[in-house]
């Protein structure tokens, strides 16, 4: 909207917000961050002379500042004027994450590595894992589980194929594209027989199920991992990811409602867990891989996570959130 034909009330509000971003870069300034702490940053320096070397740093370094400080006006700005028909801003979807409440840091604090268990019962897995923020892989989970062995791309196409409706409207269900440039199910199962053989160009996808019958159907494949607390609760949606190695996601925090399992059953998958940034001198980061059959229980709400299939086999991932 130009400033010719701006209301009013919303040039009255943008002026609002410029003089708080205002206030914002005098706070930032006020911080008077150190030669030291900037020169720990992992920027890259360019070749040859020094000081433009650790200019560049700080450049650098001001416009992360920057990007953050615009991303904060536009959420207040968002917020004074939803509800203004005159002026909506919208919200870019990743800034979700930028914008989530602070993190209590006990949350990491302490926890160095995955928790690998086996034969723990419901009560004790409710107890000390299942709604806690310690990452924990379950390795008899899977037992008796016909997805281990009937799960391969062709399943899949054949079950999204012959003309059923399950799955394919991106509009009902979640689907992920990822870097892969597939941007339905219908181009995943639709693509040429060497890249859904992996030996074309890369791939990862990721989908949810859209419809009961659909997840019926899959859930008579895999059961409820047994160590689920007896009152948890799930809804009739599941998640699939799916690819080749060296595919995976970005590292990125959830917004779903729950905690979630993810059984990885076909594949080895390579896993990173982040601390929230404003946890990052408190916490460590997390690295473990997923084998075939184990079960990864994790609260992908609250620890940034990335990961990456590891050489061999395609990678096939069920999960499902509990309550």
């Amino acid at each position: 909207m130009s400033q010719a034909v701006r209301p009013k009330s919303c040039a009255k509000t943008y002026k609002t917000a410029e003089l708080k971003v205002l206030k914002i870069l005098s706070k930032i300034d006020s911080l008077k961050l150190s030669s030291s702490y900037i020169s720990q940053l992992d920027i890259p320096k360019s070749s040859g002379n020094n000081v433009w070397g650790r200019k560049s740093t700080v450049y650098a370094l001001l416009l992360a500042v920057l990007v953050c400080v615009v991303l904060f006006s536009a959420r207040w700005v968002h917020r004074e004027l939803l509800g203004s028909r005159n002026c909506i801003l919208e919200l870019p979807s990743f800034s979700k994450s930028v914008f989530r409440p602070p993190e209590d840091c006990s949350m990491c604090a302490g926890v160095d590595d995955v928790v690998r268990i086996a034969n723990i019962t419901a009560e004790e897995f409710e107890e000390k894992y299942a709604y806690s923020t310690t990452p924990v892989i379950v390795t008899d989970a899977t037992n008796g589980w016909r997805a281990l062995e009937e799960f391969d791309f062709k399943f899949f196409a054949d079950f999204y194929g012959n003309g059923k409706n399950m799955g394919k409207q991106i509009n009902d269900c979640f689907y992920f594209a990822y870097k892969s440039g597939l941007n339905s199910l219908n181009e995943v199962f639709s693509m040429d027989e060497a890249r859904a053989n992996l030996s074309g160009k890369p791939w990862y996808v990721g989908w949810s199920t859209c419809y009961d019958e659909e997840t019926r159907k899959l859930r008579t494949f895999y059961n409820r991992p047994y160590f689920l607390p007896k009152t948890a609760e799930s809804d009739m949606v599941d998640w699939i990811f799916m690819g080749g190695p060296g595919q995976g996601a970005h590292m990125h925090v959830d917004s779903v409602k729950h905690m979630s399992w993810q059984a990885q059953v076909r594949g080895r998958k390579q896993w990173q867990l982040a601390p929230p940034p404003e946890c990052l001198y408190h916490c460590r980061w997390i690295t473990f891989n997923v084998a075939p059959s184990e079960i990864l229980v994790v609260d992908t709400n609250r620890w940034y996570h990335k990961t990456n299939v590891l050489p061999g086999d395609i990678s096939i991932t069920i999960g499902a959130e509990y309550d």
